[in-house]
């Protein structure tokens, strides 16, 4: 099916059109994608683009990536770049990327190589934490460093953005993509690493060696070394107070993830808020951790995926996802540390 590119107006024939076109694309009767599609004053764009249209050196991971605009909403200036978990892609958390597209971001879901492997392989070597450094070094970078992955620079995440990127910019040039690119690089001070599980681990690597403008973890960091976070998570050159993070307290993760987050020094912003149960700024944490029952109930894993999964994240009867105000907090919160984000905007330097 030939991807669709374009902006999503109000209107019944364009949702059967979206349908029909995307049928890995989660929608529900009271989905907020359905909210997007028929409310005029809340007009998304959606431009769906194959890895292989931007490079055809590109040769792994080809599911689709997502990306969003919103018309309406006030730029903030920042690029949301969304990893999704191990074996996964952009389809399956959308409503997280609509809601960053919605407070202002450009938004990229994005599709890498995400076979992963790494909690299997990394534990029996004799350096985990090393193992699972280079390992999230070769996925972002392409350059080998461990046996079992097999990512080359042309299917690297730092190849794969740059030239979707470069795409966008020169397909659809009044909508703004140009300003994070830098010397034909990813304008890393500009964009807001996030992922889930495997790709939190990779956006928390990505900020561990290059300066960016927000991380947000979901479900993540994952790796550790006997419920101990890997030595690699400790030192970051993106200052902690741009972290923020999300864990479900069910995850059969979660104490290795709250290890991390304790290696990264959140614990400095105070003890994790239960976002059901408190409402934005959450004592000014910026850690949550949730209980609330995943759709379906707790089957098997679902509760790693509650908090950014659509499959799993929990729904209010009007579609409306129950950790919206959540995300909201951990997509725009201000801290710490983001004094020089703005400065770096016309800094030649910023970039990488």
């Amino acid at each position: 099916m030939k991807p669709i590119n374009g902006k999503l107006a109000g209107g019944g024939v364009l949702l059967l059109l979206v349908l029909a076109c995307n049928p890995d694309k989660p929608v529900r009767p009271n989905s907020p994608m359905l909210d997007a599609a028929e409310t005029p004053a809340a007009p998304l764009v959606l431009h769906v683009v194959a890895p292989q249209a931007t490079d055809p050196a590109i040769d792994q991971a080809l599911d689709n990536h997502y990306v969003w605009l919103d018309t309406t909403a006030k730029s903030n200036h920042k690029l949301f770049v969304f990893l999704p978990g191990t074996g996964q892609n952009p389809s399956i958390f959308q409503l997280v990327q609509q809601e960053a597209a919605r407070l202002g971001y450009h938004v990229i879901g994005f599709m890498y190589p995400t076979g992963g492997g790494l909690a299997k392989a990394c534990p029996i070597t004799p350096d985990p934490s090393t193992c699972y450094e280079n390992a999230r070094l070769e996925i972002i970078d392409g350059i080998d460093r461990v046996a079992f992955l097999n990512v080359n620079v042309a299917n690297s995440i730092d190849n794969r953005l740059t030239k979707l990127l470069q795409y966008l910019t020169r397909q659809y040039p009044d909508e703004g993509w140009d300003r994070f690119l830098l010397q034909d690089q990813p304008k890393w001070s500009q964009i807001a690493v996030s992922g889930h599980s495997q790709g939190g681990g990779n956006a928390a690597m990505i900020a561990k060696t290059r300066l960016v403008a927000r991380v947000v973890l979901f479900s993540s960091v994952t790796d550790s070394i006997h419920a101990e976070a890997p030595s690699w998570v400790a030192t970051h050159v993106t200052p902690v107070g741009r972290y923020y993070a999300i864990a479900h307290d069910r995850d059969g993760f979660y104490r290795p993830i709250r290890a991390g987050w304790d290696s990264l020094g959140l614990a400095l912003f105070g003890a994790p808020a239960m976002p059901e149960t408190l409402s934005p700024p959450y004592d000014g944490t910026h850690t949550l951790v949730t209980d609330l029952t995943p759709q379906g109930g707790f089957v098997g894993t679902n509760a790693h995926g509650a908090p950014s999964n659509d499959l799993n994240t929990p729904l209010g009867p009007d579609g409306t996802p129950l950790l919206r105000d959540a995300w909201r907090y951990l997509l725009t919160a201000r801290g710490a540390g983001h004094e020089d984000v703005e400065a770096n905007e016309t800094s030649s330097g910023g970039g990488r």
